[in-house]
Order: structure tokens, then sequence, then C-alpha cells
């Protein structure tokens, strides 16, 4: 069971333009942390650091003490789910066989029982029992969400990366969204969640690092991170925080972003 991941000074540049500066973070067992910031803040890239399919070119990521670049990528692929920010499907694929998909690092040949029980512990854990003989293509956007997360969870993976998990999502599916992360805290998921949604990150989260032009302007505690100064610096934007319902609302336009 992985305790921790650690990313330790990690810098990534798409040619001469440095996405990631310096970001190190660490995440243990049980937790939360949401990753924020602007559009173009480095969030989807250190996600993809974490999973291994893009390697930094200086720095390190760490699980539980142990470069993540010394593990087979099948090993990693059990180990760490991604739910990605975008889902390209083709054909009539139905929502048991796209979770089941996610048993694939341990499939050698036939999906085995054990297999299937994930699969539908899966779309249990996510409430989606129901839709297991739909079609993708028939799903509400909410619908296909929850999907996505249990295709994650059936590789019963240890670190749990969620890419924009709310976006497009209606208010009753951000709710259920926010009741899915609390489930998997219980299951003691390493969780990391790249959001642009400040009160989702507020709500769900035992910590939260703030990104600003790939490097990390604020990081711990929501109530630490999510101040006004802080969203008002990073976003150009003066919010209403009302800390009693963890919200956070926007307000008037800055002139100037950092």
């Amino acid at each position: 069971m992985v305790v921790e991941i650690e990313v330790k000074d990690v810098k990534v540049y798409y040619g001469s333009v440095r996405a990631l500066d310096g970001i190190s973070m660490s995440v243990k067992k049980g937790e939360i942390l949401s990753i924020v910031g602007p559009n173009g803040s480095g969030k989807s890239t250190l996600l993809k650091v974490i999973d291994g399919i893009l390697k930094p070119r200086y720095g390190t990521v760490y699980l539980d003490k142990k470069r993540l670049d010394s593990f087979p990528p099948r090993e990693i692929a059990k180990g760490i789910g991604l739910v990605p920010q975008r889902l390209h499907t083709t054909g009539m694929l139905t929502v048991y066989d796209f979770v089941m998909s996610g048993r694939r690092p341990y499939i050698n040949f036939m999906p085995s029982k054990i297999d299937e029980e994930k699969v539908y512990d899966a779309l249990k854990a996510v409430g989606a029992v129901d839709l297991a003989e739909r079609v993708l293509e028939e799903l509400s956007g909410g619908e296909l969400q929850r999907v996505i997360i249990a295709r994650a969870l059936a590789g019963e993976p240890e670190v749990l990366l969620l890419d924009e998990p709310t976006n497009n999502l209606d208010l009753k599916y951000q709710l259920e969204a926010q009741n899915i992360m609390k489930d998997l805290r219980i299951r003691g998921l390493v969780s990391i969640v790249a959001t642009h949604d400040l009160t989702f990150a507020y709500r769900i989260s035992d910590k939260i690092l703030m990104l600003s032009q790939g490097k990390i302007f604020a990081a711990g505690k929501p109530e630490e991170v999510l101040t006004a100064e802080n969203i008002s610096k990073v976003y150009g934007v003066k919010p209403i925080i009302i800390k009693e319902y963890r919200a956070v609302i926007p307000g008037e336009m800055e002139k100037l972003y950092i």
C-alpha cells in the first residue's frame, strides 16, 4: 500500500517554455490534495508527471521513497489511476466494458470472476451499477463522469489522480462528486485533484497547492491558501469567501494578473 507520494523540485519544459518550475509537494494515504490555479498554470502537467506519462527535465517523483521511474510501467498502471479531463470514445461501448478496461493491467487473456467483481464494486462505489449495460454515448455528463471514476477505481489504485472532475457538471452532480471524494478518503487512497473549482477544492481538500505560471504561489490547508489576497493576486478577481459554507464566489475583476 502506498503511504506517501512525493514530488521534489520538478521542472518541465515544452520546448523552450518552462511549464513547471521547481514544484515540490507530498500527499499521504487518506489525504486529498487539490491543485488549483488559472488555465495554463501547470495543473494538468503536474498530474501527468505524477502519473509517469510525462518525464520532467529535472526533479523526481517518489512513491514511498522509491523513484517512480524505477517501477515497470505495468506496476505504475496498477498503483496509479487517472481520471482524465476529456474522454474520446468510438463505437457503441457499454459502461461495463469501459470500466472493465480499467482492469487491463491485471488481465492476461480473459477477464476472470475477480475482474467482474471488481468492476461491479467500482460501479457500486460511484452509484452507477444501474448504468452497466448502457452505452457511453447515451450518458449524461454527470453519469459519464461517475463511470470514468469507476474505471479508475476498478484498477484498485493506491493513488488516484483526477483532472477537473467537476468540469461541465450541474449542481447535483457536483455535490455527488464531493460525496465520492469523501468515500475515497475513507478508502485510504492518496488522492490528487486538479480543479478550477475553488469551492469544490475548499470542501474536499486536506491540502491545497496553488500554482501560478508553473510555480507554487501558496500551499497549505484550504483556509490558508484560499484567501482573498491570494485569489486576487493569482486570478485577478476579488473573491467573496463564505467560510461557514466553505465557498468561493467571484467578485470584481482586477486589472492585472500576477
